[in-house]
């Protein structure tokens, strides 16, 4: 199983709106996702339809014996199940800092489902704090919104500061830009120094158009109701593009390979 977080400190930068989009799309071509939406606000759960849960939180999941399999429902999708939001959400970061060894414990709890998945997509919530930092040690990867404009730049920067602050594996934060307005002089720019000086910044980006204000309206991700559109290229295209850049093979490539194998060997 692949894991990819997607995390900004900065809100409103599309954080959840591409990782709905992305988990569909994974879903899409076939293979098993899960979204877990851990944002108090539960956005992602909004966008699939569904309503955020009554048990499920962080919280209980750490205090309790109940593992994460067991709050994991079906979406209206083929092949996409997510976990909803929790309100009680909110109060995650009081209770891992209470919790002796929470960094591995949460870790564990991510593992739960592995055999199950072929990719994890976690919604974070937009705090640089103690959940964050467990996030970043479970998920394969920090999928990183960036709007292009010096602010955000800077969020950027603080992530990577607080990544060599803490010891964490820096490799793993894959920004992208989100939000792009080509007509905008400010935007132009911030891609073109960005690009030069941070060369791993994903090539696809996603522009700014009012067609993902809908997605709230469709209750829906932008693909579902409007696959021919730009917006859903601009995913598409980004999603490719993740998919090409993995070091890691999803569980079902994997069991691909080895029946390619199996089928060499024995003349099948």
């Amino acid at each position: 199983m692949i894991s990819f977080a997607l995390y900004s400190i900065k809100g409103g930068v599309g954080k959840t709106t591409s990782c709905v989009n992305l988990a569909y799309l994974a879903a899409k071509d076939g293979f098993d996702t899960l979204l877990w939406d851990l944002d108090p606000q539960s956005a992602a759960t909004f966008y699939l339809g569904e309503k955020s849960s009554v048990n499920g939180s962080v919280k209980e999941l750490l205090n309790k014996e109940e593992t994460l399999p067991e709050f994991v429902r079906p979406s209206k999708y083929s092949s996409l199940s997510y976990i909803p939001g929790h309100l009680k959400n909110r109060q995650s970061d009081v209770l891992l800092s209470d919790l002796k060894g929470s960094k591995k414990h949460f870790k564990k709890i991510v593992s739960s489902v592995k055999e199950n998945f072929d990719y994890l997509f976690l919604d974070c919530p937009p705090t640089l704090n103690l959940l964050a930092e467990n996030l970043f040690k479970a998920a394969d990867f920090i999928l990183m919104p960036v709007v292009p404009s010096p602010l955000s730049e800077r969020t950027y920067e603080q992530l990577i500061e607080f990544f060599e602050a803490e010891n964490l594996d820096v490799r793993k934060i894959v920004p992208f830009f989100n939000l792009v307005d080509l007509r905008r002089k400010i935007h132009l720019k911030t891609m073109e120094d960005f690009r030069a000086t941070k060369p791993k910044i994903l090539q696809n980006k996603i522009p700014s158009l009012t067609l993902f204000e809908k997605m709230g309206e469709y209750q829906a991700p932008v693909s579902a109701f409007s696959y021919d559109s730009r917006a859903s290229y601009a995913y598409r295209s980004l999603w490719q593009e993740l998919k090409m850049m993995q070091k890691l093979k999803s569980r079902k490539c994997l069991e691909a390979s080895k029946n390619e194998f199996g089928n060499a060997v024995f003349g099948r």
